[in-house]
């Protein structure tokens, strides 16, 4: 793994950051939650951070995470925008390797197949878990890869067609299917189902906001000055949706890997906790092992892989969860 320098023009936006955060006075003020990392404050913590209505942009961004992360953010949000861990994955031999976090291929490596069982990656653009689950796909098994985005499916096959052995390739259907409606048409038709939902993607939009700034000379980005916690809520919402789904389409006895890149536990733990509430016994939880640098952090349901304490990778939360 490498280690990350802050360019000067990194430190300029997590100063522009941290001066928002300082000059915003029609919030409320935000205590920390108790404890010294991520699983201590999000997992004994029943609110999320309180913020004014209508709040929204830079401020409401830098202070919504403040109040989930204490003094941790600022280190982490310089993390969030250094460079990414990226490792070369291969699907075969001699394969064209593709590049991607080493937190996403734990997450697709954590599902569980079974022998000759039908896979279905749910959520599957741009394609890296893809590539990942189709490399170990044992004899007789087959997996769909959905994606409902037409323009995201056309780059989801192109990016199988490339990078996957050709006997590989053959055993991966691609659809374009709304995964969290799906379950009409596929209902307990899958052995093991990985979820990598939609989400708030922060490491994105603070990289956007970095980018903007360095061709703009420092203008804040669109998307980050209409950020909102009502994005986080709606995100929310869809995930839920996209779970309930695919636990309906996985056959009892199967295995599921809920997963996001998302930093709020509203769109971590509290969209496992509904299926908890829903299913109850029916749902058992086990953690995935984490061997890479530094220190992946438990929470009530999985796993929170952070950059600042990974050497660059993530972020990452990932859930596996059995089906009784």
């Amino acid at each position: 793994m490498c280690s990350f320098q802050l360019s000067s023009s990194i430190s300029a936006l997590q100063a522009q950051l941290a001066d928002s955060a300082r000059t915003v006075s029609c919030l409320p003020p935000l205590q920390p939650f108790p404890g010294s990392c991520y699983s201590a404050r999000v997992g004994k913590n029943k609110g999320l951070p309180p913020l004014g209505a209508g709040a929204r942009g830079v401020e409401a961004f830098h202070a919504y995470y403040r109040g989930i992360f204490g003094p941790r953010w600022e280190a982490l949000a310089a993390a969030l925008v250094s460079p990414a861990d990226s490792l070369p994955f291969r699907a075969g031999e001699g394969c064209e390797p593709y590049f991607m976090d080493s937190a996403s291929i734990l997450a697709a490596s954590s599902l569980e197949l079974a022998p000759g069982g039908r896979v279905l990656d749910a959520c599957a653009a741009p394609g890296g878990k893809t590539l990942v689950l189709a490399s170990r796909l044992g004899p007789g098994s087959g997996l769909v890869a959905n994606e409902l985005s037409a323009d995201r499916r056309r780059r989801l096959a192109a990016v199988l067609d490339r990078h996957l052995p050709p006997e590989a390739r053959r055993r991966v259907e691609v659809l374009g299917r709304d995964a969290a409606a799906m379950c009409r048409s596929f209902e307990a038709a899958f052995d093991a189902v990985l979820l990598d939902a939609p989400c708030s993607s922060e490491r994105h939009v603070l990289g956007q906001a970095l980018a903007h700034q360095r061709a703009h000379e420092g203008a804040r980005e669109a998307a980050l000055e209409a950020w909102s916690p009502a994005r986080v809520r709606s995100l929310a919402l869809r995930q839920w949706s996209l779970l309930s789904s695919a636990l309906i389409m996985l056959k009892a006895g199967g295995s599921l890997v809920y997963s996001t890149c998302a930093l709020s536990p509203e769109e971590n733990d509290r969209v496992v906790a509904r299926a908890v509430a829903r299913y109850g016994k029916a749902l058992s939880f086990d953690w995935p092992d984490y061997r890479g640098p530094g220190e992946a952090e438990k929470t009530e349901y999985g796993l929170m892989i952070l950059p600042d304490r990974t050497g660059g990778a993530g972020p990452i939360y990932l859930c596996r969860v059995r089906k009784a």
